[in-house]
């Protein structure tokens, strides 16, 4: 079987893995993955939903005795509440047989606005012996308690806009290293934390293999064909998108991934996989990837373009890098912004020198989530060493999308006009007036001159103050971009408007916007918005 040496990537690390029978590990042990999770936000009205994931409990079955949920906010005293028959709340899935998974309600009757620092104990009982498992039963994992904050106020904008997670894994992706949530979780999550909507991508290699053995590829396609149906037949609190993350060949012939939306026929790619066989499953190039989305009228998407694969990946996964070729492709939005701003600089890089050559291509947010509602854990050094990354996590970037979308296909359409932002929390947008009603931010040409364009900025405290706002121009005639306006705000206000002057643009060309925005905890959030394109030629 090929190796799989991942470089510190996923959530809930499989820790049952070994190369051999014997191989050394120092994270095997004969129990189950037992694992709580939280979110870190929730909004009005909305109770706080604890999950517990206990994974191959077929292989090492143990009986959950009873979970303990301990919540504790300045200045009050803990509160702790007991679930004594944990089996009442347990979450129907199709993977039952595996994984055992459970939903504990916290009402919001009993929750004040503010920060929870949240414990969470599960007594397990294993031939005869009760044990303990304070929050995950890895090895060397910190135990810390999750943090959530209990919201009173929606997400900024959130009548004008809709917000949601672009890239995430159920339990469908499923492997040597990770394991993720059923859609109902997701489901509930997104809606908890104040999203309009989700989208779920899973592995097209982990797509392909059986239902009952992650490892071995299944022609007939069963998994796939299950999410599909479960997806058909389930009742979402709001829209969860159902897509596919494709591992596809760049310019180079290495693997690169390409998530895609509004597909119902199955897009192959095995080659990054690490399951016995792959090599010979079909892999296609990029261009072909796009094409057979497009042929049944979905919307393909880089996704997270910014990173850089580590050397393991690259080594043994023969995975390789998003480059300039790549974006050559017939893109229909770029995932730029992945957990975090952090490879923002290198994504943005790509993107806008495929905006300069006359491409029309917007921006998309995403997480890259295998659950991590709260935190990011991941095999640090394989069979050796677990780590997390407390400022990764589901829904931590968001894609905003102007107006409200009620339906899958209406979301997929905007996403075709280009009508979005990505941000970590706060709304931004360039109108033609005063007005966020009056967006121009899509993929249509302005034809109309302008006298001025309007910056509008809406935060909360939440998220903070805006801080400062860089407007860029690229003119098509010039091949290059260049700042059009800034600004560093002085007034402790949580919404703004620039007004910047247009008048004088001629030519063929785009606008974008990028903001900053600062808590009174000094903590920073970001938005940019897509491009608004204008076509001035006949101008006098």
């Amino acid at each position: 079987m090929m190796l799989h040496f991942p470089n510190a990537i996923f959530l809930y690390p499989e820790t049952h893995f070994r190369l051999f029978k014997v191989f050394p590990s120092l994270l095997f042990k004969k129990t189950p993955e037992i694992v709580f999770d939280a979110p870190r936000r929730i909004g009005p009205g909305h109770d706080m939903p604890i999950v517990l994931i206990v994974n191959d409990i077929g292989r090492f079955p143990v009986k959950i005795q009873s979970v303990e949920i301990a919540l504790s906010k300045k200045p009050h005293p803990p509160r702790t509440y007991c679930f004594g028959t944990p089996q009442n709340h347990v979450v129907k899935h199709p993977f039952s047989a595996f994984q055992a998974v459970f939903v504990f309600n916290i009402p919001r009757s009993e929750l004040q606005n503010g920060r929870y620092f949240i414990n969470c104990i599960a007594r397990i009982k294993k031939n005869g012996k009760e044990t303990i498992v304070i929050n995950d039963n890895f090895w060397g994992t910190s135990k810390l308690p999750f943090s959530c904050l209990v919201s009173g106020s929606s997400l900024p904008g959130q009548e004008f806009a809709s917000y949601g997670d672009m890239h995430v894994h159920s339990q469908y992706s499923q492997s040597h290293v990770e394991f993720g949530t059923p859609l109902s979780i997701i489901d509930l999550f997104s809606h908890c934390v104040g999203n309009d909507f989700s989208v779920v991508t899973d592995h097209s290699y982990d797509l392909a293999c059986a239902m009952e053995d992650y490892l071995k590829i299944d022609p007939s396609l069963s998994r796939w064909k299950s999410i599909g149906a479960e997806h058909s037949k389930s009742r979402f609190k709001k829209p969860v998108l159902l897509g596919e993350e494709i591992s596809c060949l760049n310019s180079k012939g290495k693997a690169i991934h390409l998530c895609c939306l509004g597909i119902s026929e199955f897009v192959p790619g095995s080659v990054d996989g690490a399951r016995h066989g792959a090599h010979k499953a079909p892999t296609l190039p990029l261009s072909q990837a796009i094409g057979a989305v497009h042929r049944q009228g979905g919307i393909a998407y880089a996704a997270h373009p910014g990173s850089i694969m580590g050397f393991m990946q690259r080594l043994f996964l023969k995975r390789g890098n998003w480059g300039p070729a790549d974006f050559g492709a017939p893109l229909d939005a770029v995932q730029a912004i992945n957990s975090g701003f952090k490879t923002w600089s290198r994504a943005k890089g790509l993107w806008v020198g495929e905006l300069l050559k006359g491409r029309r291509i917007p921006l998309l947010g995403g997480n890259d989530s295998h659950g991590d509602f709260n935190r990011y854990r991941y095999l640090d050094v394989p069979f050796i060493s677990i780590q997390e990354n407390f400022s990764r996590f589901f829904s931590c970037v968001k894609t905003g999308i102007y107006s409200k979308r009620a339906s899958d296909r209406d979301l997929i359409e905007a996403v075709k006009e280009g009508r979005t932002f990505v941000t970590s929390g706060p709304l931004l947008t360039l109108s033609s007036t005063d007005l966020l009603s009056d967006s121009i931010i899509s993929n249509n040409e302005i034809h109309t001159t302008l006298e001025f364009i309007t910056a509008l900025l809406i935060s909360n405290y939440e998220f903070g103050l805006p801080f400062s706002i860089t407007i860029y121009i690229g003119q098509l005639h010039e091949r290059k971009e260049r700042i059009l306006f800034s600004k560093i705000f002085q007034n402790q206000k949580l919404e703004e408007r620039c007004k910047i002057p247009f008048a004088s643009i001629v030519g063929r060309g785009y606008v974008r916007a990028e903001a900053e925005f600062i808590t009174s905890e000094k903590t920073t959030h970001y938005a940019a918005t897509s491009p608004c394109y204008y076509n001035f030629l006949h101008n006098d």
